[in-house]
């Protein structure tokens, strides 16, 4: 059983549903994202994966601001910190991992990259027409651990312990070796760079989510690097 004894293939898919709502929050925010995430069914399924997962009071909060702001603050937000250069050419916040984890060095950032799009094709994860952004972005890498999620629940309900063990084992790697190595560096840049509620709160719960998460989840036995032929940055 897992911590809080909720069965294995329902804890796993609570934490599916809070990284699908987490990436979202990292995508540009159209009114038919917003209106998605506020979406009755989709409100109450992510407060009940909060629940399950706790970080209840991160995602009522996120969900709480996006209903109370409207959609045109949001975008000029998501444009100011993401979206668009100051007058010296910097981003008020730089979304992407190799960003954290690099310390711009051309060919490391080149190799981390790589890593992160190996893991994504591995997993049968390709972004959409309209995702513009590099691969190692936020949203990439949260929505890679809402599929392995996923798969694990599934891999679980279909009592399937070997395909449920390797799904694992690729989520600790994902969490310990990309996305908390720069997740909460991210979360305070955003924290300092903006005081629109809804950025907070989704700098708040997905530090919280990633955190959390990767303290369930054993150290993987093979870095990322080493298991794509890599070399660690």
């Amino acid at each position: 059983m897992t911590p809080n004894d909720t069965p294995d293939s329902e804890y796993h898919a609570a934490r599916a549903t809070l990284y699908c709502g987490a990436a979202a929050a990292f995508t540009y925010p159209s009114e038919e994202t917003v209106s998605e995430l506020l979406d009755p069914a989709a409100r109450e399924g992510i407060e009940r994966a909060a629940e399950t997962v706790g970080v209840t009071e991160e995602a009522i909060t996120l969900l709480e601001a996006l209903e109370e702001t409207p959609a045109e603050d949001l975008q000029v937000a998501y444009n100011n910190l993401f979206g668009l250069p100051s007058d010296d050419g910097t981003y008020a916040v730089i979304p992407y991992e190799a960003h954290y984890t690099t310390r711009d060095e051309i060919s490391s950032e080149q190799r981390r990259i790589a890593t992160v799009v190996g893991l994504l094709e591995e997993f049968g994860l390709e972004p959409s027409d309209d995702f513009a952004e590099r691969q190692d972005h936020v949203a990439a890498e949260l929505e890679l651990a809402q599929v392995l999620a996923g798969q694990r629940a599934v891999a679980l309900e279909s009592d399937e312990p070997v395909a449920a063990e390797r799904v694992a084992k690729a989520e600790a790697t994902v969490l310990a070796d990309h996305l908390v190595e720069f997740v909460p560096a991210l979360a305070h840049d955003l924290r300092q760079a903006t005081d629109e509620d809804a950025y907070v709160a989704a700098a708040d719960l997905v530090e919280e989510l990633v955190t959390y998460d990767n303290g369930q989840h054993p150290e993987p036995t093979v870095s990322a690097e080493a298991a794509s032929g890599g070399e660690a940055p």
